[in-house]
């Protein structure tokens, strides 16, 4: 797999996800748009080393922004749209990375594409989870806990917590915890980390699949 050219469909594809939350706020007729903080390896990076130099204090209304949104104009826009690009293209270049080095270890054997791929989202996304785990400590974060992703495991949970009553003492609450609320101990970042394995797995598998299936179609 091309790392330069996967990471740039990457990067137009996390600009297209930044452009259509801002549109969709804008349709919803909130005053600020949304910002997804997910798939972010470049931006977790920076924010964690900012930190150690202690400049956090600089950062305050972007933090502010990245938790409750930001106001919508022009030059907002382009700044999420430039962001969503970089870090897009950071992870999927990093993917592509560990998909390379999978078939390399597994070159010869009968080791299914989609595995490969999915493993190799699975690494970024739970990287990628980790990082933003440790920056929502850092920063201390006002908000708790995921309100929207299009994660699998979210939309899963989302799912079951509509159609079934979740107590708070049952096994399947303590998961949702987990999975939903900010970490606030090293454990709990670990935890986030796990969890962004398993959902970048399983998108990872699902893109992996449809992929394959739309290049027979085409070439038919």
């Amino acid at each position: 797999m091309n790392a330069i050219r996967f990471g740039l469909y990457a990067g137009i594809l996390w600009a297209g996800a930044s452009l259509l939350l801002i549109e969709l706020s804008i349709l919803n007729g909130a005053p600020t748009a949304w910002v997804e903080l997910d798939f972010r390896f470049l931006t977790g990076i920076a924010l964690i080393i900012l930190h150690s130099f202690n400049l956090e204090a600089n950062l305050s209304q972007i933090m502010y922004y990245a938790q409750f949104g930001i106001p919508v104009n022009a030059l907002n826009t382009i700044i999420a749209l430039i962001s969503g690009f970089i870090d897009g293209f950071v992870s999927g270049f990093l993917i592509a990375i560990f998909y390379n080095f999978l078939s390399i270890i597994f070159e010869g054997k009968n080791f299914p594409t989609t595995i490969k791929f999915a493993i190799a989202t699975g690494i970024v996304l739970g990287i990628c989870s980790g990082l933003l785990g440790i920056v929502s400590m850092l920063y201390n974060f006002e908000i708790t806990s995921f309100d929207f992703a299009i994660r699998p495991v979210f939309l899963t949970f989302s799912g079951i917590s509509k159609i079934t009553q979740i107590t708070e003492a049952s096994l399947l609450s303590s998961a949702a915890d987990s999975y939903l609320l900010f970490p606030d101990s090293n454990g709990g970042v670990i935890r986030w980390a796990l969890w962004g394995f398993v959902d970048g797995f399983i998108g990872g598998a699902i893109l992996s699949f449809l992929f394959l299936k739309a290049k027979e179609v085409l070439k038919q």
